[in-house]
């Protein structure tokens, strides 16, 4: 069928080859050209249905986005507002936050204080 596309063969001289008439041929190659533009048209639709699905991830990501950004400055305020006087910025979380914020118990191999990683052996 692509030889006879691209203009290598005529319908007549494939139809001895596939042992069918030039009349089929011609039926089959119409029909293959259909199916692609119906292939092509179908496509079209799919992409602008994947499109509008990104379009709504993203806003809805975005929308997401905003309101961790927001429970991280009521956070964030709240931390501000319980510093401990004559301690300059240092904060001093309540214990209702202490159980949310995760650190570390003890370093592991290949950490130095001020939060230097070192290569080769824990000990070096």
């Amino acid at each position: 069928m692509l030889s006879i596309l691209a203009g290598e063969t005529t319908a007549a001289e494939a139809a001895p080859a596939a042992g069918v008439s030039g009349q089929a041929i011609s039926n089959w190659k119409r029909r293959f050209i259909q199916a692609g533009r119906s292939g092509l048209d179908s496509n079209t639709e799919q992409q602008t249905s994947r499109e509008q699905q990104l379009v709504n991830e993203i806003a809805a990501l975005t929308s997401a986005l905003g309101e961790s950004y927001l429970q991280f400055q009521a956070i964030r305020s709240s931390l501000r507002a319980r510093t401990v006087p004559g301690a300059g910025r240092r904060m001093v979380p309540s214990p209702q936050w202490r159980s949310a914020i995760a650190v570390p118990a003890v370093a592991g191999p290949g950490f130095r204080p001020g939060g230097r990683i070192v290569s080769g052996s824990p000990a070096g």
